[in-house]
C-alpha cells in the first residue's frame, strides 16, 4: 500500500493504493463533521458520474474506497480518481441534508444511567440531550443498514467499556465516543445499550431493503416501551421519513 499525495495539508485529502484493485480516498485519519461530509460529497460525486473503470465505490466515516476493473486501463482510472479529488474543495461542499427520520425510542436501556454517568449527566438530562439532537448518518457498516450516528457534544465522547455485553438486541439503541447506532442484529458489543427502537435499519421485503442512506438526518422521540413493542412489527418502527427539497 502507498501513499500517492505525500505530505501535504491536512484538507489536502490523500489517495492511497489498497491491495491490487482498490483505490482510498482519504479526507482526514480523525473523524470529524467536516471531514465526513467531504467524504459523503465526494462519494455522491463518484456515484453520479460513474466513472470507467471504478467498479464499486463505498464511503466511510472519514474516506471513500474505490474498488477498480483491473480490465481497465489502471494508470487511466487512477489518473482520472486524482483528477476529481483535486477537481474542487470538498471540504467545501454543503453537507447532505435531504432526508429527515424522527424515530420513537424508549430510553430504558440497562447501561443508560451508566452512559449517562460517564457523560456527566443524570440519566433525564441524557435523555433530553439525546432527543434534542437530529444526528446524521455517517456511515453505514458492521451489519447490513447500520448507521454510525452523529455527531454528540463532546461529553458525549464515551470510551466503549472493557468488556463486551454479549447479546444486545436488534433495534437496541447504544451509544459510545459521541456516536449512536441503531443495531441492525442482535450482537455482543462494546458500546452501552441505551434504548430501545423498533426501527429496522435493513429488511429485505422492502422495495428498498437499506433504510438509511450516509447524510440521512435523524432525530430520536421518547416513547414507552409499551409503544415501542406495539411497533415490533412496522418495518420502520413508527418513524417518518421527511424528505427536504
Amino acid at each position: 500500500m502507498g501513499d500517492m499525495n505525500g505530505d501535504h495539508a491536512n484538507r489536502v485529502p490523500k489517495i492511497i493504493f489498497v491491495g491490487v484493485d482498490g483505490v482510498l480516498v482519504r479526507f482526514a485519519e480523525q473523524m470529524s463533521d467536516a471531514a465526513n461530509a467531504a467524504a459523503l460529497a465526494f462519494h455522491k460525486h463518484i456515484e453520479n458520474i460513474a466513472p470507467v473503470g471504478i467498479r464499486e465505490a463505498a464511503p466511510s466515516l472519514t474516506a471513500v474506497y474505490l474498488k477498480l476493473d483491473l480490465d481497465a486501463d489502471i494508470v487511466q482510472v487512477v489518473q482520472s480518481v486524482t483528477e476529481e479529488v483535486h477537481a474542487r474543495d470538498w471540504f467545501a461542499e454543503p453537507m447532505l441534508q435531504s432526508r429527515v427520520w424522527t424515530i420513537p425510542c424508549s430510553f430504558d436501556g440497562p447501561q443508560l444511567s451508566e452512559a449517562a454517568q460517564l457523560a456527566g449527566v443524570n440519566e433525564t438530562q441524557a435523555v433530553a440531550q439525546i432527543t434534542a439532537t437530529q444526528v446524521r448518518v455517517l456511515t453505514l457498516g458492521f451489519a447490513p443498514g447500520q448507521p454510525y450516528l452523529g455527531n454528540l457534544e463532546s461529553h458525549w465522547n464515551i470510551a466503549r467499556m472493557d468488556g463486551v455485553a454479549p447479546r444486545v438486541p436488534a433495534r437496541a439503541l447504544v451509544v459510545a465516543v459521541a456516536q449512536l447506532i441503531i443495531f441492525a442484529n442482535e450482537t455482543p458489543t462494546g458500546w452501552r445499550h441505551i434504548g430501545q427502537s423498533a426501527f429496522q435499519c435493513f429488511d429485505q421485503n422492502r422495495a428498498e431493503p437499506f433504510a438509511f442512506q450516509a447524510g440521512d438526518r435523524v432525530q430520536f422521540v421518547s416513547a414507552a416501551r409499551s409503544e415501542i413493542d406495539a411497533l415490533w412489527d412496522d418495518s420502520f418502527g413508527g418513524a417518518r421519513l421527511e424528505v427536504v427539497s
